[in-house]
């Protein structure tokens, strides 16, 4: 049983089968009884009661004891041998309760009279009297187990709760199990939530579970999934939030610095000193610029403003401005595309995250070399839109991380990273996503990083 639904419709068909298989089997063994008792009464016992006369008068008690022993051994009950007073004969002695009922004479009389044998059912005894050749009256009773041969529906009349008491206990043994079964691993969800709460983001629920295969199992890797990914989420935010102290604090630390010089200074460098606080303060806004982009993207705000439009033709702008830009640098921006491709998004966030993309490889190309940029159908589904740079690349174990805020790869020469925020390529990836698309980065053989976008094209 793999499921919930499985154990539980089981469990209560189970103790409905055992109701109504109690409630047949009393029938069917009643019937069975009933008709084995009219069998022996009604064709055994008057037969071999005037046999056992005849023989006791005609042959002896030897003859007759070693006929009912015989008889005894393949009926599988006990025979007795009475006079008329209800006296044993044989030398074998019965038991009080076969006694009592050969020597009720009155209850003889009028069974005989009838043509029957007087019974006792809850105790399996039988009497019946018959007449030898002599005239004389004998008394053949046998007894057999009572829990054997009584009819179950006597038993079942008798005590009706009895049987209502035993499947009572046995659908609430059940029905325990079962409510065990489902408590328990809900009880360390509980717990678990408790202390996620609490802040214990490492709590998982996967091992207590144990080896379940059912919906609380499936629940169970959906909690665990989700405090992983708060756990992640809640990490990335404590680190994003040192680290935006960290890059805030270095351009206020040299804003205070220069404004503390320009008061102190003379007029000639003054001019120095106005100049260092304008590139601080445009370092400022470009950081908190980028950190509003990535709080937009992330909260979802634009989901409402997707167009369509045409990623070739934006591409296509943003490679020129990025031309622009790398002539001043003594490098070169070239776009390259066969086709126009049509996609729903939101094109400010696209533009942004391929200006963030050629700007990072103009930045890391190598002068005098030219970034290369394409685009191409994937099936008439997706785009690719792939970004080469012509510098040193980036190592290999550093590849998975560039994407990550405030993430920057040192410079090959080992004077430390190239100036930006590292936050870039961390907005291109949001937004990417944001589009259900990926993005992936990898060197090129010949040397160079090359950065590939995949994203969704209108049908």
């Amino acid at each position: 049983m793999r499921t919930l639904f499985l154990k539980i419709f089981f469990c209560f068909l189970v103790i409905i089968v055992l109701v109504g298989t109690s409630l047949e089997t009393s029938s069917l063994l009643a019937k069975f009884y009933e008709e084995r008792w009219q069998v022996t009464l009604h064709s055994i016992m008057p037969m071999e009661a005037e046999k056992a006369a005849r023989m006791y008068e005609t042959e002896g008690e030897d003859a007759l004891r070693s006929y009912l022993d015989e008889l005894q051994s393949r009926k599988t009950m006990r025979f007795y041998f009475f006079d008329e007073n209800g006296d044993t004969l044989l030398n074998r002695p019965a038991p009080d309760v076969v006694l009592r009922l050969a020597r009720n004479k009155e209850a003889l009389a009028r069974t005989t009279a009838q043509g029957l044998t007087l019974v006792n059912p809850r105790l399996g005894i039988a009497v019946k009297q018959v007449t030898g050749p002599s005239g004389r009256q004998y008394s053949l009773a046998f007894q057999t187990s009572p829990t054997y041969l009584v009819p179950l529906s006597e038993a079942v009349g008798k005590h009706p709760y009895l049987r209502l008491l035993v499947i009572t206990l046995v659908a609430a043994g059940l029905c325990a199990v079962l409510t065990l079964h489902i408590t328990r691993p809900l009880g360390k969800l509980r717990s678990a939530a408790s202390d996620i709460a609490e802040g214990h983001l490492k709590t998982r629920v996967q091992p207590a579970i144990g080896r379940r295969h059912d919906e609380i199992a499936l629940l169970g890797k959906d909690f665990d999934r989700m405090a992983e990914q708060i756990e992640r989420l809640v990490t990335a935010q404590r680190n994003l939030l040192g680290d935006v102290s960290h890059e805030l604090r270095s351009p206020l630390a040299r804003l205070i610095v220069a404004l503390s010089l320009l008061k102190q200074g003379d007029a000639e460098e003054a001019s120095e000193y106005q100049n260092r606080i304008s590139i601080e303060a445009e370092r400022l806004d470009k950081l908190i610029g980028q950190l509003l982009t990535l709080t937009r993207i992330d909260s979802g705000v634009d989901q409402n403003m997707r167009e369509t439009f045409d990623l070739a033709s934006l591409v296509q702008e943003v490679a020129a401005d990025g031309d622009f830009e790398a002539r001043a640098q003594n490098r070169a921006v070239r776009f390259l595309a066969a086709e126009s491709c049509l996609m729903s998004g939101i094109a400010e966030m696209i533009r942004s995250a391929v200006e963030n993309v050629v700007r990072n490889a103009v930045r890391h190309t190598a002068a005098g070399t030219t970034v290369e940029i394409t685009m191409q159908r994937e099936n008439n589904q997706r785009a690719l839109l792939r970004v080469r740079d012509h510098g040193p690349g980036v190592p290999a174990p550093m590849l998975d991380k560039i994407f990550l805020p405030f993430h920057r790869v040192v410079s090959v020469n080992g004077n430390g990273h190239d100036g930006g925020a590292g936050l870039g390529l961390a907005i291109a990836d949001r937004v990417v996503k944001l589009h259900h698309g990926n993005i992936e980065a990898y060197n090129a053989r010949e040397g160079g990083l090359v950065i590939d976008i995949h994203l969704p094209l209108q049908n």
